[in-house]
């Protein structure tokens, strides 16, 4: 035994674990005969042997490598450059650097552990991780398919043999099928690329030592970008530790060292974007990872399952991250295991969702290497798979609880509603702000006390108000008492288009759009106003016509052009205008006329404002004509005078003109204010009620808002999930298509009139000769037999039917066709692959020519056993196959003595003669005839009678030679002959 190492320097040393059955031998010749002795690795070879047998793989291999070959010992150090030999006896694994015996697998009395290669792989990557490295070689079963995937869970290398090239190709190929395997090589090419991939390892190893800088972000996100480019997966949520480690394995395969260099091929060779995707998603699982913690979930399970029942709702469960299958399976199990005698079980609906489609279709399929017996008892073997071949598949009672869908947990819209959410081992793949948000959409689509079952590595520590812990250890956590759901935030996945809101409606009026009749119908109106300056308004108040100089009175407001007429009118007429106005709209006057005084640059105008509702013509009912009137001075003079005393000086006249004056537009001044005081009292009441609506309004906007989104959640949820089961159904419509496909062909192939009838015998299906028992075409499915007429003398096919219904008996029935033929008819129920009875299968056997050889046979007995004289017939072995009546007249034997008895034995012996036996063998071989072989013998007379012999031989069409014997009784004495009736059982 070697001394330990240092574990600090195992750590660095690339361990290569090679796997082969028994008929490998050739395969490890030939790839250690190429190996050259300075790679820096171990060798441990595991293969299959038989128990308790010595192993002389050491002695045979020794020879052809300049690398030591050993046996294995127990706590064996590996160290570099050696090869080791191990036995599967007891089931070796590595621990802590040395190889020890596995007390997990137990013996096996005759071929040793189950799956070997399997048990030392996985130990392989658990301890040494990236430096792994795993060859599988030729043999026979699929040993070595689930180790190999760990090995690539952990960043290893994974080789296999050609399965062409292979003495015994199937675990190689079962290794290739699962997308794992990196080289597909002969064993003596092997060694080469091995040595490459080792140094560009040791490269790397030493750059990073040195500190040497390796990818950069800029570097990452250019081979990410061409990712996303190809496939549309975004890896940027991806720990740039893990990405980095994937894409130099990558490296290391291809034995490029500059990471530019890598960008450049890819950009050259896209099917090499592909390998990386496949390289950066995980999909590696087994059935029942972690027992102790599904053991625990499985505790959680029948309260829920009851809870679902009893409230008559479905339970619904999502598998993120499901990979190949093995853990949605796993789960629906469990479920099945809590269900399966339940009278009332609440129906089960599990989503299981990736990325990666190939893994997908592998779900689907549910077919896993014999391999995972290991992962599983016997008892759910046999009770939830069925062995194929080297393979065993999912049964249909698990199978159909699962809905497989491809499916981006970072960006599709998540399933909801959901009871229980698994996710292991995913999370810890992600960046930080990515785990958050994942969670955050786990809280929000689980229901009121929903669980979250995680992986081993993977805690909550910073999600611990929306989550309580159930089971620390097992990482199983429920939704916590009183949180609330979060907003679910809009997902990056596919681009989703901006709702585009309709345009708002122009202020452009039908009237506007009038053109000319507009203008006509407006200037006859002012026409007969005599056309003051004026302008037309809508019910708005916005302006749809102008007509006349009205700048003295109206000029645009400042800011963005607008149309709206108090906005443009000027001090001293807006108040008076928009009550006028006002006045109009609320109906109280069609026509409105009020003095007012304008400010009108540096001075004030008197002006008459009119406001008059429009009734006619049509095209302008409903607007309001708005009219300026300008007061002339003499009437403002007049006006004023009328109020005064005249003065008799004419300086007092103008003195009181001036005062007059002043007190008029003091008064109006005074009035405007008033009516501006009074409008903006009225406006600020009006804006304090519309700002109360406008809370109010606005409240129930947010809260409609918020039901609008969650809707739109709910929806975008109902929509994958819908996609996800079509997706499914489209696989089982295309499977069942495949078989019904199938089914006709072997029904057309067999040629035999076959009748499917339902369980109120109405036309299901038939096969073409049918048509020739009854008058049936194929538009008559779903017709009632009864009113199809037949060729059959056989009027009792329905009874018969309706009776195999009942009695759930078949029954065979000979026919008879009008012309005579003869069918066998089999009359029995059709069940359905859940053992539920849907009706009845009739097929019809031609049995014509059976029934001609019976006859025949029939015919030819009787002729025989007319004739007098004994006859026998003999088979090639000289076995009597019958005889006739006046042979058990002559001799005094039964058929039990002779029928089925060697001639030679029966009786006393006395036909047991040399020279009968050399003349009867040469009649069969040559096809010949003897006549006339006398042979005495003792037939109870006083003296022995003489049989004269004569031979045939038989060619009986169809069937084997035979041989026909006629005999001639010559007795001495005249005894008389007693005549016996032939018993029934002589046929």
């Amino acid at each position: 035994m070697s001394p330990p190492n240092d574990h600090h320097a195992f750590d660095a040393l690339p361990v290569v674990g090679i796997g082969g059955s028994a008929g490998s031998l050739q395969s490890l010749r030939s790839f250690l005969a190429n190996l050259t002795a300075d790679t820096g690795a171990a060798y441990v070879i595991v293969t299959h042997h038989p128990r308790g047998e010595r192993s002389l793989l050491p002695e045979i291999l020794g020879p052809l490598t300049a690398l030591p070959v050993q046996m294995v010992e127990e706590g064996e150090t590996l160290a570099p450059d050696r090869v080791y030999v191990a036995l599967p006896d007891d089931g070796w694994i590595l621990c802590r650097g040395q190889l020890v015996r596995s007390g997990e697998s137990a013996p096996c009395p005759e071929n040793g552990p189950p799956h070997p290669i399997d048990v030392f792989f996985r130990s392989l990557a658990k301890e040494v991780g990236h430096r792994a490295l795993a060859i599988v070689l030729s043999g026979t079963g699929s040993d070595g398919t689930l180790g190999i995937q760990s090995v690539k869970s952990q960043a290893g290398m994974v080789m296999a043999e050609d399965p062409d090239a292979a003495e015994f190709g199937d675990m190689p190929a079962n290794a290739i099928a699962t997308n794992q395997v990196d080289y597909v090589l002969s064993p003596a090419d092997m060694p080469a690329t091995l040595s490459a991939y080792l140094r560009s390892q040791n490269h790397r190893q030493a750059a990073m030592e040195t500190q040497q800088p390796g990818l950069s972000p800029s570097l990452l996100r250019k081979i990410l970008n061409q990712v996303r480019l190809r496939n549309g997966h975004d890896f940027s949520a991806y720990k740039a530790s893990t990405l980095n480690r994937r894409l130099e394995r990558r490296m290391d395969l291809r034995q490029i060292l500059d990471p530019q260099a890598y960008l450049e091929y890819l950009q050259t060779h896209p099917e090499e974007v592909d390998l990386l995707v496949g390289e950066f998603l995980i999909s590696v699982t087994n059935f029942f990872r972690d027992p102790q913690s599904w053991s625990a979930l499985g505790e959680l399970l029948p309260t829920m399952l009851q809870k679902a029942a009893s409230s008559g709702e479905e339970f619904r469960a999502w598998v993120a991250g499901c990979a190949t299958g093995e853990e949605a399976y796993t789960l629906a199990i469990l479920i099945q295991e809590c269900i399966a005698d339940w009278k009332q079980p609440p129906a089960v609906r599990i989503f299981a969702t990736d990325v990666d489609q190939a893994a997908i279709e592998r779900a689907r399929v549910g077919r896993y290497p014999a391999s995972i017996r290991q992962d599983l008892s016997e008892s759910l073997l046999q009770r939830y798979f069925s062995a194929e071949s080297d393979t065993v598949r999912i049964g249909r009672v698990v199978r159909d609880m699962v809905v497989f869908a491809e499916h981006n947990v970072l960006q599709d819209p998540p399933f909801t509603n959901l009871d229980l959410i698994t996710c292991r081992n995913l999370l810890i793949y992600l960046e930080r702000d990515r785990q958050d948000r994942l969670l955050a959409l786990f809280r929000y689509t689980l229901r009121h006390q929903g669980l979250l079952f995680l992986g081993p590595s993977e805690s909550l520590d910073h999600q611990s108000e929306a989550f309580a812990v159930v089971n620390k250890e097992s990482r199983i956590y429920r939704v916590a008492e009183g949180s609330l759901k979060p907003r679910l935030l809009e997902m990056p996945g596919p681009s989703r288009r901006h709702r585009s809101y309709p345009l708002q409606e122009s202020a452009v009026t039908p009237a506007m759009a009038g053109g000319d009749s507009l203008s006509r119908s407006v200037e006859s109106l002012l026409a007969l106003q005599f056309a003051p300056p004026a302008v037309v308004v809508n019910d708005r108040g916005e302006v749809v016509y102008v007509h006349g100089r009205t700048g003295r009175f109206l000029e645009p407001a400042s800011g963005p052009v607008r149309n709206q007429l108090l906005e443009m009118a000027r001090p001293g007429l807006r108040v008076t205008l928009s009550q006028a106005l006002e006045r109009v709209a609320s109906g109280d006057a069609d026509h409105v006329s009020e003095e007012v005084l304008v400010q009108t640059n540096d001075d004030a105008e008197l002006i008459r404002l009119e406001v008059q509702l429009i009734r006619s013509p049509k095209a302008l009912a409903g607007y309001r004509l708005v009219a300026l009137h300008l007061v002339p001075v003499s009437a403002e003079v007049t006006t004023s005078n009328t109020s005064f005393k005249p003065i008799t000086s004419s300086e007092g006249t103008d003195n009181d003109g001036v005062e007059a004056s002043l007190k008029r537009k003091l008064e109006a001044l005074s009035q405007e204010k008033q009516d501006a005081v009074q409008e903006v009292q009225a406006a600020n009441q009006a804006l304090q009620t519309l700002n109360e609506e406008l809370q109010s309004m606005n409240e129930e906007l947010q809260s409609s808002n918020e039901e609008l989104e969650a809707a739109k959640e709910e929806v975008e949820s109902l929509n994958q999930e819908l996609r996800s089961v079509n997706a499914e159904l489209n696989i089982r419509v295309d499977d069942l298509t495949e078989v019904n496909d199938d089914l006709k062909n072997i029904l057309d192939s067999t040629h035999l009139a076959t009748l499917f009838l339902d369980e109120e015998l109405n036309i299901k299906r038939f096969t073409p000769p049918v048509q020739r028992l009854i008058a049936i075409r194929p538009s008559d499915i779903g017709r009632p037999l009864s009113e199809l007429s037949t060729k059959l003398n056989y009027d009792a096919l329905l009874e018969d039917a309706d009776a195999v219904l009942d009695s759930l008996s078949p029954k065979e029935i000979k026919v008879q066709t009008n012309s005579g033929r003869w069918y066998l008819l089999r009359i029995q129920p059709y069940r359905s692959t859940r053992n539920v009875i849907r009706g009845v299968v009739c097929t019809f056997q031609d049995i014509q020519v059976a029934q001609g050889v019976a006859r025949s046979e029939a015919f030819l007995r009787a002729v025989v056993d007319t004739v007098h004289e004994p006859l026998l017939v003999l088979d090639a072995d000289f076995q009597v196959v019958s005889a006739n009546d006046g042979f058990y007249r002559t001799f005094p034997l039964t058929p039990n003595d002779v029928e089925g008895e060697r001639l030679f034995g029966i009786g006393d012996g006395q036909w047991d003669n040399p020279d009968l036996k050399l003349l009867m063998a040469e009649v069969l071989p040559q096809q010949q005839d003897f006549h006339d072989f006398e042979l005495s013998m003792d037939l109870g007379d006083p003296e022995p009678a003489k049989l004269r012999m004569n031979g045939r031989y038989l060619d009986v069409q169809g069937g084997p030679a035979m041989l026909l014997l006629t005999m001639e009784v010559q007795r001495q004495t005249t005894m008389p002959l007693e005549r016996t009736a032939r018993s029934p059982d002589h046929g």
